[in-house]
């Protein structure tokens, strides 16, 4: 079997790939002039492929809420996913524990009854929840959030103080003075999700 691994990847990897056969127990001359794999409709598998996806899905929302959250890999949290296709996840457990950076994994049918306190993440198949105490120090990522939200309102201040200035608006270049309002959009978005954030402590 890993010989046959080496043929396919050898077009991407052709040294390593070659280096590698040639050390291993091999009939012919060279990899490079091997016969490549013919499909074998025995080694396909579908529904694994299928649930691997699930669960590789999971695993980058997780990863992606903890990046958006500033959650270093070493603080780990329980996680709790909440599934109807239940025996895929069980059987993803060990991997979702380690790369997705939790203490404990939990698979159940239903999302838990008081989901206070919890950050959420949802998936095409699941929606995952993680205590926030576990996740963050309340008290200092409260104080972070609050800090931002008043940074972002006081450049939200001005992007309308510069937009209100028609002397600005009237002889600025129109690209200029569009960029300007997109500036304004996007921390309008941003106080948004920051108070939204906030709500959550």
């Amino acid at each position: 079997m890993l010989t046959e691994i080496l043929k396919l990847v050898h077009p991407f990897m052709p040294f390593i790939s070659e280096e590698i056969w040639q050390a291993l127990p091999h009939e012919g001359e060279a990899l490079m002039v091997a016969k490549y794999p013919a499909y074998d409709e025995s080694l396909s598998f579908p529904e694994a492929e299928y649930n691997f996806e699930m669960v590789m899905t999971a695993i980058k929302a997780v990863r992606a809420r903890r990046s958006e959250m500033n959650v270093p890999p070493s603080r780990k949290a329980h996680l709790i996913i909440a599934t109807d296709k239940k025996a895929a996840f069980e059987a993803g457990v060990s991997y979702i524990c380690k790369l997705a950076y939790a203490s404990e994994v939990s698979v159940v049918g239903e999302a838990p009854a008081d989901t206070n306190g919890m950050v959420s993440v949802v998936t095409d198949n699941a929606r995952m929840f993680m205590p926030m105490a576990e996740l963050v120090d309340l008290e200092k990522e409260k104080a972070r959030i609050t800090k931002e939200l008043q940074n972002a309102e006081k450049q939200l201040q001005a992007q309308i103080g510069k937009l209100s200035n028609q002397n600005f608006v009237t002889r600025a270049p129109e690209a200029v003075v569009n960029a300007e309002r997109e500036k304004k959009v996007k921390l309008e978005a941003l106080i948004e999700n920051l108070k939204l954030s906030l709500a959550q402590f």
